[in-house]
């Protein structure tokens, strides 16, 4: 909880957890007395909850105490005027147009269940007045919009529009009902989870691509050594590049892991960072056998894991957000190493690093180019619910562009051919928009702008690896359906 002030540190340590009422002894509660963390019993006479004080006594001269009259009590207002508590009440001289003041009931007194008269002889409305003709008794179920456009609802209808939501009627609004826990203590100091705008402002430019507003010199040189080390560690055999994808999969897991953790929920990140790592050998050295025995063995221990107390929390929430980051840096990162393994193309020992490069290359393409036409020609919007940056022009020119360079560059590079290359360039061009608006979606849903800080200029290794992770597994697919490399 954030405060204005200073916080104030709590005077007495946070209870263990499961404890319930504790019987202490005789020294510690003279302890507690003495540091002020305890008190002692109240004295017979003080007051206590619950009790009712006298009347006050009224003095001479003051104004009448007032109370609410009953019905069989207006008649008798003026003939006996004397109030609650044996005041005596002066009405106001009888005019034709002042109304005599009725009494008032006491604080003290119990609970009439009269309706008050805001004004003496006033009579509430009756079921034929025209002022409340518009009511109806019997409960209306409304779940369309067009259903609050009615005259009853006054003004009010204002807040069914296009354009002001408030409460339940709010569409932006995200809900998060599993941020509520019932069934784990609470934690001292825990600071509250992070929350960045989830929606732009509205005079911000369109743009095609994830970089608008950010520092386009500094992601050009993280992006250029980036691609450097790629290529010089493509050069220098599989198993170096085996080596940074691992490393790149594993810090894209631990991002998703740590968002959903400043979201509120509780996944099992040990757990799924473990299965990730083994994940990724598994693939390398035993191939598509070890992602579904992978697969099982996580599933399996993500519900021990809950089960066995291992982690406190909601477990049907938090066993699926652990298989949420798994999954999807986890599963869809180990088709690098299916890709990069040694027995995956005999006689082409380098294939699978030429496979790696020729996606990366496109992907790197298709980013650029969305980016670049996004801003020079970018006016439709692609997906403004999720993603108001991107455009429908930017997604051409991202397509055009990898589909130019797969089919003009990497076609020369062995073992690929012009139709390999254009058709691994209309591959990417159609998953690497989807990984960059599902890695949005989320972003949105959860309420932050990046899923994290390592690399200047892009985010976190995810908001620059998201479209390559959808990529991998279709490039291995679309190597084994179209027999490349034979």
């Amino acid at each position: 909880m954030e405060h204005d002030e200073e916080e104030i540190p709590l005077s007495q340590p946070p209870r263990p957890a499961g404890e319930g009422i504790r019987i202490i002894g005789a020294e510690e509660a003279a302890t507690a007395l003495e540091t002020g963390q305890a008190e002692g019993r109240l004295p017979t006479d003080a007051p206590r909850y619950g009790d009712v004080p006298p009347p006050p006594t009224v003095p001479a001269g003051s104004p009448p105490v007032m109370r609410f009259p009953l019905e069989d009590e207006e008649s008798e207002q003026l003939t006996n005027p004397v109030g609650a508590g044996g005041t005596r009440v002066d009405p106001p001289a009888a005019t034709e147009d002042v109304a005599p003041a009725p009494e008032l009931q006491h604080w003290t007194e119990p609970a009439t269940g009269e309706v008050p008269h805001i004004l003496g002889g006033e009579e509430a409305p009756s079921e034929g007045d025209p002022a409340w003709s518009s009511f109806t008794r019997a409960p209306r179920w409304r779940d369309q919009g067009g259903d609050w456009d009615e005259a009853e609802f006054g003004d009010g209808s204002v807040l069914a529009d296009g354009e002001t939501r408030l409460g339940a009627l709010d569409t932006s609004r995200t809900e998060h009902s599993d941020l509520f826990s019932f069934d784990e203590p609470s934690e001292v100091h825990q600071p509250p989870p992070t929350r960045i705008r989830t929606r732009p402002d509205d005079d911000q430019e369109l743009a095609g691509g994830r970089n608008a507003g950010r520092d386009n010199g500094l992601a050009i040189v993280i992006g250029g050594a980036l691609g450097l080390l790629f290529l010089a560690l493509a050069k220098a055999g599989p198993r170096y590049v085996m080596v940074l994808a691992a490393v790149l999969v594993v810090l894209a897991a631990t991002e998703v892991y740590a968002v959903l953790r400043r979201a509120g929920y509780r996944p099992a990140t040990l757990l799924g960072l473990v299965a990730t790592f083994s994940l990724l050998l598994g693939a390398y050295w035993k191939g598509e056998q070890a992602l579904a025995l992978v697969m099982v063995l996580t599933i399996v221990f993500a519900m021990l894991w809950y089960l066995s107390g291992v982690m406190v929390g909601r477990p049907t929430v938090n066993i699926a957000v652990t298989l949420l980051g798994f999954g999807w840096a986890g599963f869809l990162g180990s088709y690098a190493a299916l890709i990069l393994r040694p027995g995956a193309h005999p006689g082409h020992p380098r294939y699978g690093v030429a496979l790696l490069v020729g996606a990366a290359l496109c992907t790197v393409a298709n980013d650029v180019g969305a980016y670049a036409f996004g801003r020079t020609f970018g006016r439709t919007p692609l997906a403004p619910n999720i993603s108001p940056n991107k455009t429908l022009e930017g997604l051409m020119g991202g397509a055009l562009c990898s589909i130019l360079v797969g089919a003009g560059i990497v076609s020369r590079m062995h073992p690929f051919s012009v139709g390999k290359g254009f058709w691994l360039g209309v591959a990417v061009a159609v998953v690497a928009p989807l990984g960059d608006l599902c890695e949005s979606m989320i972003k949105r849903d959860i309420g932050i702008k990046d899923m994290g800080t390592l690399l200047p200029g892009h985010g976190g290794v995810l908001d620059r690896f998201d479209a390559m992770l959808f990529v991998l597994p279709t490039t291995y697919y679309l190597a084994q359906s179209l027999h490349f490399g034979r």
